[in-house]
């Protein structure tokens, strides 16, 4: 029970953090910045249950406190990357946001499908995201256009393998 409180007392805190720096001034390397403030807390926990392990009780649940400390390293992880990916979604302006907040401001009324077309003529998505993962240094812009920065393909190869295996082979998007 002590490290699920670790973790959760942690991500926590490493939450708050974010919110109070983005706002005072949202970073220009976002999830640079996210997984930064996720590491440093994680260290920071870390350190705390290496100096008072027995003062907190790590370990005393029957799990030896290495034991413990590699469920609570794997729980936080999973949960920092969880919201770090959910995180990358939510910061820009999604089109299906954009388009549910749009049809709530309408109302019953509704909206045609020439407004529909019209409406996303209007708003570049793409060029928003092409120049947010320029700016994060996942693309690198050259006179002739984009290119994957060096060492980063292989996440989008793991993410691109998975969504073969999950949906079968990619007809569009990747």
């Amino acid at each position: 029970m002590i490290v699920l409180f670790l973790m959760v007392a942690t991500l926590l805190a490493a939450f708050l953090f974010h919110l109070g720096l983005w706002r005072l001034r949202v970073p220009v390397h976002q999830l640079k910045a996210l997984l930064m403030i996720f590491m440093v807390f994680f260290a920071g926990a870390t350190v705390a249950v290496a100096m008072h392990s027995s003062w907190i009780g790590f370990g005393d649940e029957g799990t030896a406190p290495w034991l413990a400390w590699l469920y609570f390293a794997l729980f936080y992880w999973v949960a920092a990357f969880c919201y770090v990916i959910t995180y990358s979604a939510m910061e820009g302006d999604s089109p299906t946001l954009s388009l549910t907040r749009h049809l709530h401001r309408r109302g019953s009324e509704g909206i045609s499908h020439d407004e529909i077309e019209e409406f996303f003529r209007q708003r570049p998505f793409v060029g928003a995201r092409v120049k947010a993962l320029v700016t994060d240094n996942v693309f690198i812009e050259e006179q002739s256009g984009y290119r994957l920065s060096a060492g980063r393909y292989l996440f989008f190869r793991v993410i691109l393998g998975y969504r073969r295996i999950v949906f079968g082979p990619i007809k569009s998007g990747g």
